[in-house]
């Protein structure tokens, strides 16, 4: 029974040690709120439609020297056919 006593009385120091020696070291990475967490990408609005999206996942057209970033194929289309009609009218 000493033994066992002895026993957990050792293994509890050890554990009080290895904490408090744990409690000066700074850690690895410190917890970062969502809201303060760097930014991956920006947003930009869709001309054709309006929803915003990341501008690395946009499909890039530069018209009339004005980068546009659109979210589909079918919105770069309906707008160059949109800029089409209006300069073509003009």
């Amino acid at each position: 029974m000493r033994l066992l006593i002895l026993c957990l009385l050792i293994y509890l120091g050890y554990r009080a040690v290895k904490t408090f020696r744990g409690l000066g070291k700074p850690s690895a990475q410190p917890a970062m709120p969502a809201d303060l967490m760097p930014v991956d990408d920006i947003m930009v609005k869709d001309p054709a439609c309006g929803i915003y999206i990341p501008r690395k996942d946009g499909i890039r057209e530069t018209i009339g020297g004005e980068t546009c970033y659109f979210c589909s194929v079918a919105c770069r289309e309906k707008y160059l056919e949109k800029a089409g009609k209006a300069s073509g009218q003009a």
